[in-house]
């Protein structure tokens, strides 16, 4: 090593290697500079930028600006307000706290600022070079900040050689404001992009107007509200109906303490929320701003403060997930998101896990079917016995007064009597014509002066109540077709089915095992060597999965009970489909989730199948059955259960 290798950088190299940190794009400069003014309890906020912000990036506010001596600081490294010692880092309620961005940015660009405070007579313009203040002077302004960032990333070519398009870096800068303004309803945002103006938008009453602001009115419509705490902690927002989804999950926002953050484990809970209620690699829609006190989390783990680490990451995931989850039990417009808080509110101040205390196969043994019990479709469909106890019809809100982690059992009183009862059509477009009122409440944006008290008309089309329609008759012997007074709604037999046997067995299996019904006599099953070895080491999961089977042989099985929701005559083709899904390596049935995948299999092959003819009957125990099921809009693997044609539709298409 030669003498002396080791030596202090210069100043101005070391703010770049900061910047590099900091300012990794414009959008990146945008959102430190946008904060700043946020933190400054501003109102109104312009972000103009040129060419994604390469050439030129202006942010104007009308906050609280700063004073002479402060604006000459506020430019060098480690300068704040915000910090004075290492204990404030253990609860920061500010969004800017480093110190870096203005010095960072000042750096690699050229920076012009402008500000006055609220007491002084007249404004101060500050030419910027180096993330020094190289000259000061005097100017007319009104209270507030303006930075001009020009030229940035002039004097480092390696940085600005890995920008990319400027419509990419646009997009960027778009996306980052879009997250800010979801967070602060409260501020009015203007942004212009080459002259053109991309949103002009005033302050909004609540976070529903600001979603139909920025993405319209029929996203808007199809957004729950949900609001749920637990001791200090809560969480609230909106997220779409499962009906629902994107490609990519470019809408799913997600904020600590009105913080934009990109957290995975807050991405999972959401994405888990809506499992077996979209089709995979489809994502819903959702704003989910986590409110906990300031130490309870770290968001000083990133150069860019876009990552936190929580203290209980664990209890986070459980508020987000149960809340979505019991949110999204019940998707009718008329249910609050208060008036539901009450189903997931353990005495622990967290909600109580979905995930059961008992080994998947655990389960109780039924040697015959309930008293009075029939199956649903009792010739060649697929049977539904009665197991378990029935909710009240009218209930609107099937989770909402229990303090069970797991849905209640459906009743097949319904459907396995096939009893059409000529009830009044009572019919559901009195709801959709006159929303009820949500409680949103986000306005908790620190330093804004904004207070839980927001709500909102919901605009959103109400899950109908299949049951209450009147029932047209049946398409294409696959399709149940429904009369309301706004159109008519189509729902997939199958799917629908599906949703209800599935639910059925979850229900079970959280509540103990899924039930067993005993064959009158065993089935032998037969398999070729190779199979046969596969179902020999799979027999611990098919008993899991509510079939009794033992070995008969070197190469068969008997089949002694299956489960209880299926009709006897269904159960032998049943378990010949789960043995020819079974992969090269057996189920791999590792914890409940596997095995739920694994149910909504069997649920897919126990339920009725297009090409199925119906008697009225049957349609109807169907639906009744169907509304009294939790998530019934959608089967286990996402697809619609329900298509709606507007009477409106109909009318245009015969011009009148």
């Amino acid at each position: 090593m030669p003498p002396r290798a080791i030596h202090i950088l210069p100043e101005q190299v070391a703010s770049q290697i900061a910047a590099g940190e900091v300012v990794e794009r414009p959008a990146s400069a945008i959102k430190e500079l946008v904060e700043n003014s946020l933190d400054a309890g501003s109102r109104s906020i312009a972000v103009e930028i040129e060419r994604g912000g390469m050439d030129s990036i202006v942010v104007a506010d009308d906050g609280c600006g700063m004073s002479r001596e402060d604006a000459v600081l506020s430019v060098r490294r480690h300068a704040t307000s915000k910090v004075r010692t290492a204990a404030d880092l253990i609860a920061i309620r500010t969004f800017g706290f480093r110190g870096e961005a203005l010095a960072s940015i000042a750096s690699v660009a050229e920076v012009r600022m402008l500000t006055r405070g609220r007491d002084d007579d007249c404004g101060i313009e500050l030419l910027v070079d180096g993330g020094e203040a190289m000259q000061t002077r005097e100017c007319p302004l009104a209270t507030g900040t303006r930075i001009e960032v020009r030229k940035l990333f002039f004097n480092t070519p390696a940085r600005l050689k890995f920008m990319k398009t400027v419509a990419t870096e646009q997009a960027a800068a778009a996306e980052v404001l879009q997250r800010l303004v979801l967070a602060h309803r409260r501020v009015a945002f203007r942004f212009t992009a080459d002259g053109r103006t991309l949103f002009d938008l005033p302050q909004a009453a609540t976070l529903l107007e600001r979603i139909r602001q920025l993405y319209g009115a029929k996203l808007a419509e199809r957004m729950l509200a949900f609001d749920y705490r637990g001791g200090a902690f809560g969480v609230q927002g909106l997220t779409s109906m499962s009906q629902e989804s994107l490609a990519a999950p470019r809408l799913i926002f997600t904020y600590v303490n009105n913080r934009p953050v990109r957290d995975r484990m807050l991405i999972r809970a959401i994405g888990r929320a809506y499992e077996t209620l979209l089709p995979r690699g489809r994502h819903p829609a959702a704003a989910v701003f986590i409110d906990l006190p300031a130490e309870e989390v770290d968001v000083n783990v990133h150069p860019m403060k876009t990552e936190v680490r929580f203290r209980h990451s664990g209890q986070i995931f459980e508020l987000v997930y149960s809340s979505l989850r019991e949110r999204l039990k019940d998707q009718t417009a008329g249910a609050s998101a208060t008036s539901l808080a009450s189903g997931i509110r353990g005495e622990s101040g967290f909600p109580p896990s979905p995930i059961p205390n008992h080994l998947p196969g655990q389960r109780a043994a039924v040697s015959a079917p309930a008293p009075g019990a029939g199956a649903f479709l009792d010739n060649q469909g697929s049977g539904v016995s009665e197991q378990g106890q029935a909710r009240d019809p009218g209930d609107p809100s099937p989770g909402a007064e229990q303090q069970s982690d797991h849905p209640a059992t459906c009743s097949g009183n319904d459907l396995g009597n096939g009893v059409f009862s000529e009830r009044p059509l009572r019919l559901v477009a009195d709801r959709i014509t006159r929303p009820a009122q949500v409680a949103l409440g986000l306005g908790f944006t620190p330093g804004n002066g904004d207070s839980r008290d927001g709500s909102a008309a919901w605009g959103g089309r109400p899950v109908p109540q299949y049951s209450s329609l009147r029932i047209v008759g049946q398409l294409f012997a696959g399709f149940i077709v429904l009369e309301g007074d706004d159109g008519l709604i189509l729902v997939d037999q199958h799917a629908a089915h599906e949703r209800v046997t599935f639910e059925r067995l979850r229900a079970e299996l959280r509540a103990g095992g899924i039930r067993v019904q005993a064959m009158l006599a065993p089935v032998p099953f037969e398999l070729n060597p190779g199979r046969a070895l596969q179902a020999m080491s799979a027999l611990p999961d098919l008993r899991a999965m509510g079939f009794e089977v033992e070995p008969f042989g070197a190469a068969t099985v008997l089949l002694k009970g299956a489960p209880a929701v299926f009709a006897p005559a269904d159960s032998r083709r049943l378990f010949s489909d789960m043995i020819d899904s079974m992969g090269e390596s057996g189920f791999r049935l590792h914890g409940e989730g596997a095995l739920e995948e694994w149910l909504k299999t069997l649920a897919c092959h126990g339920s009725l199948r297009m090409g199925r003819v119906l008697e009225l009957r049957e349609i109807s125990s169907l639906l009744e059955q169907l509304d009294r099921t939790e998530f019934k809009t959608n089967c286990p693997h996402g697809r619609p259960v329900h298509i709606e044609v507007r009477r409106g539709q109909l009318e245009r298409m015969f011009r009148r």
